[in-house]
């Protein structure tokens, strides 16, 4: 699994709050670099997409990352769309 926030300051809220994730710094990525790169990198290595993880357990959704690929580009193709699928 590997966990990705939609902004720095979600991110920053889980490194602050979450022992776990003490010590670990934001990285911000490009949509370009996220779909071009990540995504199939994650496949490749079997990984999962860790979304938005909140609160002191930092958690929130998982999905496949060709799940997410899918989602951003039914978002980016249909913007103001509020279908899941």
């Amino acid at each position: 699994m590997m966990p990705f926030w939609s902004s720095e300051s979600r991110a920053q809220k889980i490194i602050n709050n979450v022992v776990a994730y003490r010590g670990f710094q934001t990285y911000q990525l490009s949509l370009s670099e996220f779909m071009e790169r990540w995504i199939p990198g994650l496949e490749r290595d079997g990984l999962a997409v860790g979304i938005n993880w909140s609160g002191v357990h930092a958690t929130g959704y998982d999905m496949t990352p060709d799940n997410v690929r899918k989602r951003i580009i039914n978002v980016r193709d249909h913007p103001g769309s509020t279908s899941g699928s």
